[in-house]
């Protein structure tokens, strides 16, 4: 018997390796992870250590795979069953799980039959068989464990509290939308203040700045001014360029002749029979001032006159075709006349209460250049003086309608050679600025006289004057060097001052106190207004008003200006929004400013009647606005 036994379970071994190896064939076909050889003959090994197996069972065993071939194709497998995963088991468990199967009634009729005896195709049609039990165990059992898990997994139900609690919030957020809370709560969040992130601090050491190393950039030899040898390349001298210059800008728009000459001679516009009507109109007007000033009233009567003054659409015009430079009101009371002075030599003559097809407003070109000061002869109202750019001044007369040429600073137009500034001294003198920097003092009954020049700022252009009111022979200045020079031309010496104000930057406007001459105003582009305090011999600045003149490249600079007959008041433009005209008081308060509907652009330049409240303030594309 032993030795029986061991012939037998040696056969058994070694028909478990024949079916490893088949089952290990069809699972890779079938896409199923391949069974562990080691797992099998370690249960083969637990089956042969537990209790002896009887021959009927083993009979029982390996009839039931013989009964038919069964012929398992890769495609069945993969049609009727997913791929399924592999369930991971214990070797007792799986030795209960076969010991659990019940035996089938094939295999209990076929128990006689002896081992030695079966056939090999009959014993490989068995081994066919064989597998395909196992891959539908292998699925029931996934199956279950799968059931099983569900069933142990919690319900996710909730309590009755729970559902207690969610009602309360759906009632709450019922009853806040009910009274509009969000809707508040979003309009406050709207109408907070953004966070504004904070600076960083300075504390601590300070960072050590390095200079910028210099980097030479490549320049090509035009730009070198060498010719393609590498040659210096001849230059036309600075006054060769000028004189071209001034040529082409005279073929342009050449400078017109000097007179004298009816003022018709200098008319170019369309509307000329109009213009005729015009002027016979401002000829018969009477020039003669001398009535009581609404300026000379205290200072809370002066402020209620101002807020009084407005704008309407009615008062609004374009008098010049293009940039204004200089403005002025006339002092006659029979009209409101206001005089423009333009960008191309227009002298602008605006009637506002005239009503014709031009709404009173016409110009004529008694210049060819930029007209930058504009006056009214304070001895005589029928002239104006004007001084361009062009290099010359002229007198208009209002009342004959002549214009004729007072003085010319070059005898032909010359690019970088002009006149800018000038300033009545009295009945019969005038000073006048030019760009070489010279002070130049005209005689105006004869424009063929020698003129008295003085030579002031080393040199550089003289780009304001204004006379003292009082004592004639005092004299300030400004030029391109930042710098306000107070002169006694009594005893004047080359480019020596009394007294300098020195600004550090271009001084745009200045202009001495109406009254006593005790105060100059000065307007500068470092963005402050200055009160100088003049004692004949010393220039202090008395207070600094922080005022924005960055007008820019296409807008008139800036120019604070008295007001008619004070001392404590001035007017200047202003670039803020809403556009305004800002009146300050000499103790740095903003005294009024100047608003409406109908006034929504920069008044660079402005100017007062001399006796009546009205305001005329001009833009840089030729329109005035009139409060009144």
């Amino acid at each position: 018997m032993p030795a029986v036994r061991s012939s037998t379970s040696t056969k058994r071994n070694k028909r478990l390796l024949e079916d490893i190896s088949n089952t290990v064939e069809v699972s890779m076909a079938a896409n199923i992870k391949k069974p562990s050889l080691k797992k099998n003959l370690m249960l083969s090994e637990d089956e042969e250590s537990s209790e002896p197996v009887s021959k009927k069972t083993r009979t029982a065993r390996a009839s039931s795979f013989s009964k038919k071939k069964v012929d398992i194709k890769k495609e069945d497998l993969s049609d009727e069953e997913p791929e399924a995963k592999p369930i991971r088991r214990t070797k007792r468990a799986a030795i209960l799980k076969m010991k659990e199967e019940p035996a089938t009634d094939d295999e209990e009729e076929e128990e006689e039959v002896d081992e030695d005896d079966e056939d090999e195709e009959n014993y490989y049609t068995v081994k066919e068989k064989k597998i395909v039990k196992p891959q539908t165990k292998d699925v029931k059992v996934e199956q279950d464990l799968e059931s099983e898990e569900e069933k142990e997994t919690p319900s996710m139900k909730l309590s009755d509290y729970e559902l207690m609690i969610q009602k309360n919030i759906e009632e709450r957020q019922k009853f806040l939308a009910s009274l509009k809370i969000f809707e508040a709560r979003d309009e406050l969040e709207e109408l907070a203040p953004q966070p504004v992130a904070k600076k960083a601090t300075n504390r601590g050491i300070t960072r050590i700045k390095e200079a910028p190393q210099p980097t030479e950039r490549r320049r090509s030899l035009r730009q070198q001014k060498m010719t393609p040898d590498g040659a210096d390349l001849p230059l036309p001298s600075e006054r060769e360029i000028a004189k071209g210059l001034a040529e082409s800008s005279e073929q342009r728009n050449p400078r017109p002749p000097p007179g004298p000459g009816p003022i018709m001679d200098y008319f170019s516009a369309p509307g000329e029979e109009e213009f005729e009507e015009f002027l016979k109109d401002v000829h018969s007007m009477k020039v003669a001032g001398g009535e009581k000033s609404v300026w000379s009233q205290d200072s809370p009567s002066v402020i209620k006159t101002l807020k009084k003054m407005k704008i309407t659409e009615s008062l609004v015009a374009k008098v010049v075709p293009s940039r204004t430079f200089s403005v002025q009101i006339h002092p006659t009371l029979d009209k409101t006349l206001v005089m423009i002075g333009g960008k191309y030599g227009e002298l602008g003559l605006w009637d506002v209460h005239r009503e014709d097809s031009s709404n009173g407003a016409h110009f004529f070109n008694p210049h060819s250049r930029p007209i930058n000061c504009l006056t009214v002869d304070p001895w005589n109202y029928q002239n104006v003086y004007t001084t361009s750019y062009d290099g010359s001044v002229r007198r208009t007369d209002l009342t004959s309608g002549i214009v004729q040429q007072v003085y010319s600073y070059v005898e032909e137009e010359a690019y970088n050679v002009y006149t800018s500034w000038h300033a009545h001294r009295d009945e019969n003198t005038m000073l006048v600025g030019g760009s070489l920097g010279d002070l130049v003092q005209v005689d105006v009954r004869d424009c063929n006289s020698n003129p008295v020049e003085y030579k002031v700022h080393n040199g550089k252009t003289v780009k304001l004057v204004t006379v003292h009111p009082t004592q004639s022979h005092y004299v300030a200045t400004s030029s391109r060097d930042g710098c306000v020079s107070l002169w006694d031309l009594r005893k004047i010496k080359k480019n020596t001052p009394i007294a300098e104000c020195p600004h550090g930057r271009n001084v745009s406007g200045l202009e001495f106190s109406p009254v006593t001459g005790n105060t100059l105003i000065s307007t500068c582009s470092d963005n402050y207004l200055r009160f100088i305090s003049c004692d004949m011999s010393n220039l202090k600045v008395q207070k600094k008003i922080h005022h924005n003149n960055q007008t820019g490249r296409w807008l008139t600079t800036f120019k604070a200006r008295f007001l008619p007959g004070r001392e404590d008041l001035i007017v200047v433009g202003s670039m803020m929004q809403p556009r305004r005209i800002e009146v300050w008081s000499n103790d740095g308060q903003l005294a009024h400013e100047f608003k409406g509907e109908d006034f929504a652009s920069v008044a660079s330049i402005n100017a007062f009647h001399p006796t009546q409240a009205v305001l005329a303030g001009c833009n840089s594309s030729g329109r005035v606005h009139v409060f009144m």
